[in-house]
């Protein structure tokens, strides 16, 4: 059985834990689908950046089920750096990592749902389910 996640956009905690149960589509909030993709943003902005990954913190547990499902909130510094990225830098990164037209679209999609979340001072949310 796979992991289920979901990057999306919440104006709140609260708004983003009612997304728990069935994931940020069903609450029609602006969402990225990594399923069996990526699960840990921080990486890939490290990456991104050429910051190292420890500098971003933790990501804030918002609400677990304990039977699968979970909302954490992304740092704010994660955030940021997501967004700040440019388009050169993000094809000179898929050049680097071989990333097919899929990947590119969805790293793009990322850094573009990081940057919605910015331009609202809204928080950025990963939803994952078991």
């Amino acid at each position: 059985m796979g992991v289920l996640v979901d990057y999306f956009v919440a104006d709140s905690d609260g708004s983003a834990e009612r997304a728990m149960a069935g994931g940020p589509g069903q609450m029609k909030l602006p969402f990225v689908d990594c399923k069996g993709w990526i699960a840990e943003l921080g990486d890939l902005v490290a990456e991104l950046s050429g910051r190292d990954a420890s500098e971003f913190g933790d990501s804030a547990v918002v609400a677990d089920d304990e039977e699968g499902a979970g909302v954490d909130r992304v740092t704010p510094e994660t955030v940021a750096a997501l967004a700040a990225v440019e388009d050169a830098r993000l094809r000179e990164y898929a050049e680097d990592e071989l990333l097919d037209d899929h990947e590119i679209e969805r790293v793009t999609a990322l850094r573009d749902l990081a940057r919605e979340a910015v331009r609202l001072s809204h928080g950025m949310y990963r939803w994952s389910c078991v």
